[in-house]
C-alpha cells in the first residue's frame, strides 16, 4: 500500500512535517544563528538608543556594533522603526510585566500590600541602570513619537490597574483627582532618585544616603504614609 493514500488527513500533515531535529544541521544552525543575530541587534540597539536616542541612531551604526551585516536591522525588523518598537516592548516589559501586575492585581492581598509587591519590582528595575532604564528616563525627558504612540498600548492598561490598586487605599475613585495626584507621587519618588546624576545628588545629600535598598524601603515608608493621611475616613 502506498504510505499516505488511504490514511486520514492528519496522518498524512503529520508524516509530511519534518521537525527540528530531522533537518539538515546547517538548516538548524542558520536558524540558531539568526536567532543569536536577532537578539544581538536588540542588545546593541538598546544600548546606542539609550545613549544617543531614537533620531540621532542609524541602522548602520546598530549593526556595526552588533557585528551584523548592513541590512540586518530590515531583514529581521523591517525597519529602525520596527526594531524600536521592539526595544519600546523590552523596556516596558523590563520595567514591569503586564502579566505579573495582573497576578498582584487578582490576589487576595490587601491593596497596601499589592501596592509594595509593585513598588519592589519597579525600584529595583530603576536602580539597576540597565541600558532599558536608561531608554526609558531619556524618553521621560525628551520622548520621540514612537514612545508616545507605544504608551497608548502599554502604558494605560497598566496604569488603570495601579489607579484601581490606590483607589482602595484612599477610599477615592479611580478617576478621580487624588488618585491621579497620589500617582504622581509615586512615579516622581520611584523615578527621580535613579533619574538624577549622582553628581547632582552628592551635592545634596550624602553618598550613603542613596545606598539601594535603604532607600527603597524609605520611598515605600513615605509612599505607604503619605497614601494613609490622603485616606477618606
Amino acid at each position: 500500500m502506498t504510505p499516505g493514500h488511504g490514511d486520514p488527513p492528519l496522518i498524512r500533515h503529520n508524516m509530511n512535517v519534518s521537525s527540528p531535529l530531522s533537518q539538515p544541521l546547517a538548516v538548524r544552525e542558520i536558524r540558531s544563528d539568526g536567532l543569536a543575530t536577532r537578539k544581538q541587534l536588540l542588545q546593541s540597539a538598546g544600548e546606542v538608543f539609550a545613549e544617543r536616542g531614537y533620531s540621532d541612531t542609524t541602522s548602520k551604526e546598530i549593526c556595526e556594533r552588533a557585528n551584523a551585516t548592513v541590512g540586518s536591522v530590515n531583514y529581521h525588523f523591517g525597519s529602525k522603526a520596527g526594531l524600536y518598537h521592539a526595544i519600546l516592548a523590552e523596556v516596558t516589559q523590563y520595567l514591569l510585566r503586564m502579566d505579573m501586575l495582573e497576578a498582584i492585581a487578582a490576589s487576595q492581598r490587601p491593596a497596601k500590600e499589592k501596592l509594595e509587591k509593585i513598588l519592589d519590582l519597579v525600584l529595583v528595575a530603576q536602580a539597576s541602570q540597565d541600558w532599558q532604564i536608561r531608554l526609558f528616563f531619556r524618553e521621560l525627558t525628551s520622548p520621540s513619537p514612537e514612545f508616545i504612540n507605544y504608551l497608548r498600548l502599554d502604558t494605560s492598561p497598566k496604569t488603570g490597574i495601579i489607579k484601581q490598586i490606590l483607589s482602595e487605599i484612599v477610599g477615592a475613585p479611580a478617576d478621580s483627582a487624588m488618585v491621579d495626584h497620589c500617582l504622581l507621587s509615586i512615579f516622581s519618588l520611584c523615578s527621580f532618585p535613579f533619574m538624577a546624576d549622582p553628581r547632582v545628588l552628592g551635592h545634596c545629600v550624602s553618598p550613603t544616603s542613596c545606598e539601594v535598598a535603604p532607600l527603597h524601603q524609605h520611598i515605600k515608608r513615605f509612599i505607604l504614609a503619605g497614601l494613609d493621611a490622603f485616606a477618606v475616613r
